[in-house]
């Protein structure tokens, strides 16, 4: 069993970083400002009701969320039927919500840093583990679903 950073613990990080380079005035190229700001707010709440929604399914199948532990199940229903991944997806979402909402350049290498990890660590490591565990049944939920949207 492989434990790794998990991906909470990545989310945390990142916004600790979006907070860090605004708050010490690192980040000074403004991009966004004004109204538009609102559709951070948007966005975080989208970002955070996903991964709620997700692991309350998990919950109701009685399959572990641990990235690292053996998977149970595959869940399809609410959000896994338009993504693979909803949980990073929200993720994603929130940090693109606080970075909308401070507007800097720099604050969007976070988000542009979770998608990276997620992307190219944690999802392929996840889905090597679900096909070895349910193979066609998880190739044939692969074709039909996308990773992320």
């Amino acid at each position: 069993m492989r434990k790794i950073l998990l991906p909470p613990v990545m989310l945390a990080l990142c916004l600790i970083g979006i907070v860090a380079v605004n708050f010490f005035g690192i980040a000074i190229i403004v991009l966004l400002s004004g109204p538009v700001k609102f559709v951070g707010y948007v966005l975080i709440a989208l970002g955070a009701f996903l991964p709620a929604w997700g692991a309350r399914l998990f919950a109701q199948h009685e399959t572990n969320i641990l990235p690292y532990k053996d998977p149970d199940r595959i869940v399809t229903a609410g959000p896994f039927g338009f993504s693979r991944n909803p949980m990073y997806l929200g993720m994603l979402l929130v940090l693109l919500g606080v970075s909308v909402l401070y507007g800097t350049a720099l604050s969007f290498f976070f988000p542009l840093a979770y998608f990276s990890v997620a992307n190219g660590y944690y999802i392929p490591y996840e889905e090597g583990r679900m096909a070895e565990a349910f193979g066609d049944e998880f190739n044939a939920y692969k074709a039909k679903v996308r990773r992320w949207l």
